[in-house]
């Protein structure tokens, strides 16, 4: 005989818990689509909890309680605490991830103006930090969930070089880098409220105008040769020993 278990359900989402059992299961057909609702509660839950509580505070009970389902319906979705936060905080669903209206410098002010204001966010500071605090290998995965961003305003990129606005030879994912280098730079620093339209602005002419196509054509500037001609000096004596 296996262990004694009991059933017991919850009020909200159709969902079953199975207590001192080896199995949990939904009460959802096979290959049923996941309710929605749940995955938006689970999300906004740990969002509150990590707000008012911190990290440290939060738990995927705690989080079950509040969204009003079960731990194991949580699990079901994510592997663990950590993936849940970083899921939560830096999401890449939705339609204020990737605009694309064929303008390029204007769609990426766009995409840093919706990083900044999610990045502002109180539950943001403190999911960095926590998940800074983590083991190596659950660092990996959070690093993997917060840089799908940084891949997505890449693929962006690359259909700017697709179109002939940005030079076939650049790297977009370097790019994209320099993007979030400063964003994250201010924001950790404690300086995001200075974070406007001109400050974005800035952003994207320094990112893009090295990398339209006409960059390759500008002329060096007077100390930038000088410091080349000065290398390729250097690098001949060391040929020549």
């Amino acid at each position: 005989m296996g262990r004694p278990f009991c059933v017991q359900t919850t009020k909200h989402y159709d969902t079953v818990r199975i207590v001192m059992g080896e199995t949990t299961n939904e009460q959802t057909s096979a290959g049923r689509p996941r309710d929605s609702r749940l995955d938006a509660a689970i999300i906004d839950a740990t969002v509150e909890i990590l707000t008012e509580r911190g990290y440290n505070e939060l738990s995927l009970a705690a989080v079950a309680d509040q969204a009003e389902t079960t731990t194991a319906a949580i699990y079901r979705r994510y592997g663990s605490k950590s993936e849940l936060v970083a899921k939560a905080v830096f999401r890449t669903d939705g339609d204020d991830v990737v605009a694309d209206t064929g303008d390029v410098a204007a769609d990426l002010a766009t995409m840093i103006g919706w990083s900044v204001e999610k990045l502002q966010h109180p539950a943001a500071l403190t999911a960095i930090v926590g998940l800074l605090g983590e083991s190596k290998p659950e660092r990996k995965k959070s690093v993997a969930q917060s840089s799908a961003a940084s891949r997505l305003t890449a693929e962006r990129l690359e259909r700017a070089k697709a179109t002939g606005d940005l030079r076939a030879d650049v790297d977009t994912s370097v790019l994209a880098s320099l993007i979030d280098g400063p964003v994250l730079h201010a924001v950790l620093g404690g300086m995001a409220q200075q974070i406007d339209e001109e400050w974005i602005a800035q952003l994207v002419n320094v990112v893009l105008n090295g990398a339209r196509p006409d960059a390759a054509n500008v002329k060096t500037s007077g100390r930038h040769a000088k410091s080349q001609t000065h290398m390729n000096s250097m690098n001949r004596k060391v040929t020549s020993k």
